[in-house]
């Protein structure tokens, strides 16, 4: 026996007043009807429907009965429409994850435009560096910056490509020298960020050969934030290998100077990272697609970011 089916039988033998009009109701056959009621008595152990030739009524079990009927009924309804409608509209709550200074700089700016466009959207947005474990710390979705992404059962949704530059301020390099080459490197005083997957390790490939070159530097500082590693390049203490996303407007004032210009440093990807399901989440979707255009907008056709 259907247990719900027989529910919203019974639900509507009771509000109509018959069985030939809960019949047509509910696209059954009048025998249909009264089957599923007997199973129903059945199953329950208790009479719920007083018959006569002339109307029939619910017994005081039957009264009982149905009240819970409706209210269980409507509840599953509500339900479902509250389901139904999270499939077609971005609303409730959605945690992100997403690096510091990409966060600070650039996310934290367009966020305005993603809530007027999603305004039943609330946002838990948590700024920081570290690898997290999306599904054990309970995060819809993470935006990353790698140079290779490992095997998992996450969705990643490329963004864009993080260019970064060897760079330091003037005055360090009116003190220390001009690296020409990145041999040269060894002998300045490098500013590293401790979180790169190579942080005393800088790929530079010459645009001549594209034979990239691994070269190793040593630490005079080594900080687990960009932009505390920017202004310490201000600060003339040393060269750094930073994203040029965080010094964008310091490269064009000159108050920073790239360096090896002749090098590409090896590229990053900025990726949004989800866990994977067969119906993503219409607020998932929604963000990553934001933040997706975002960064075309901001960067070039290419999305350097």
């Amino acid at each position: 026996m259907d247990k719900l089916s027989s529910m919203r039988t019974f639900r509507r033998v009771i509000e109509l007043g018959s069985f030939r009009a809960a019949a047509s109701d509910r696209g059954l056959s009048k025998a249909g009807v009264s089957k599923q009621i007997i199973q129903l008595e059945a199953e329950l152990g208790a009479s719920l429907i007083t018959r006569t030739t002339r109307k029939l009524t619910t017994t005081q079990a039957g009264q009982a009965y149905f009240e819970r009927c409706v209210q269980i009924l409507d509840d599953i309804e509500e339900s479902e429409a509250a389901v139904a409608a999270t499939q077609v509209a971005a609303c409730g709550v959605l945690r992100v994850s997403a690096p510091m200074s990409f966060g600070l700089l650039h996310l934290i700016t367009w966020i305005p435009d993603f809530i007027r466009l999603y305004p039943q959207v609330r946002l838990d947005l948590v700024l920081n560096d570290r690898a997290i474990d999306l599904i054990s710390e309970g995060f819809d979705i993470a935006i990353r910056v790698r140079t290779t992404l490992p095997d998992s059962s996450l969705i990643a949704r490329r963004l864009g490509t993080v260019t970064r530059v060897v760079c330091a301020s003037p005055e360090y390099l009116a003190a220390a020298g001009t690296p020409e080459q990145p041999e040269d490197l060894l002998a300045h005083r490098a500013l590293v960020y401790s979180l790169s997957e190579s942080p005393t390790e800088w790929s530079l490939t010459p645009s001549a050969t594209g034979q990239a070159v691994r070269q190793r530097v040593i630490p005079a500082l080594s900080i687990n934030n960009s932009i505390a590693l920017r202004d310490a390049a201000l600060a003339g203490m040393g060269l750094a290998l930073i994203p040029t996303f965080i010094i964008a407007e310091e490269l064009r004032a000159g108050t920073l100077t790239q360096v090896l210009q002749q090098y590409c440093c090896e590229a990053h990807s900025l990726y949004a990272l989800y866990p994977a399901s067969r119906h993503i989440s219409p607020t998932v979707r929604a963000f990553v697609d934001f933040v997706a255009v975002a960064c075309a907008d901001y960067g070039t056709s290419a999305q350097n970011i």
